[in-house]
């Protein structure tokens, strides 16, 4: 006989799941204060390794719980309009790694025109070798943004209208280039994918929310893989 198939989880059974995690988590603070309030010194608690493991295993169900809830989002809140074609997905990956601080702007129908400053024009095939020049540290445009706009990268160096400084932006640690893309996606339509210098981290801007430290992974089953027409030497 065959494998069964897996049926996909429609919303209420993830909501579903996510309470009961929760609901397993309040259970398990509530025998925590417990064993505080019974033993002066968790360490001789014998109780206290199983409770690790539980927690541990709790924190790895609500991180894939999370990751299916965002990759779902994502798919649903980016316009199949929005190309972002694989050699960007891998230089963004490589920058990632070395820690090469990066902003891409992936434009869709509002015109940008008004929302952008400065900049040089580039007018070039999109590749990874140019996108990792463009944002090697020291390098004239590394500190601005890159547009990319019907499969070419119209421009770099570019200067984002900032989104005022947020709770949210200052608990992450998160800087400048973070505002910068925030605030391009409050005014237009444009998708603005950002690497973290100080962390390393890929984020994503989109329609005024910020999602950040989102990984390679998430890159590649929101926006495809990078193998897809990628011209990586």
């Amino acid at each position: 006989m065959g494998k069964k198939e897996t049926q996909p989880k429609n919303e209420g059974t993830i909501l579903k799941e996510e309470h009961q995690i929760m609901d397993q988590v309040e259970a398990l603070k509530a025998r925590i204060l417990k064993i505080q309030a019974d033993v002066p010194c968790l360490k001789e608690s014998v109780a206290l390794s199983s409770l690790l493991q539980k927690l541990y295993e709790i924190r790895e169900g609500l991180n894939q719980l999370e990751k299916v809830l965002l990759q779902t989002h994502l798919k649903c809140s980016i316009s199949p309009g929005i190309q972002v074609p694989g050699p960007v997905i891998l230089a963004l990956s490589r920058l990632s790694e070395r820690r090469h601080g990066a902003i891409i702007v992936m434009a869709h129908e509002d015109n940008l025109e008004d929302l952008l400053q400065g900049g040089t024009d580039v007018n070039a095939p999109i590749s990874v070798p140019l996108l990792e020049n463009l944002f090697f540290p020291g390098s004239p445009l590394h500190d601005g943004a890159v547009v990319i706009k019907d499969a070419r990268i119209q421009k770099a160096g570019v200067l984002l209208p900032l989104a005022p400084h947020s709770a949210e932006i200052d608990r992450l640690g998160l800087a400048t280039r973070h505002r910068a893309a925030l605030g391009l996606s409050r005014t237009s339509d444009a998708l603005v994918i950002v690497v973290s210098e100080e962390k390393g981290w890929i984020s994503m801007a989109l329609k005024d929310h910020l999602y950040p430290n989102l990984g390679t992974f998430a890159l590649l089953e929101s926006l495809g893989s990078p193998r897809k027409g990628s011209d990586d030497p």
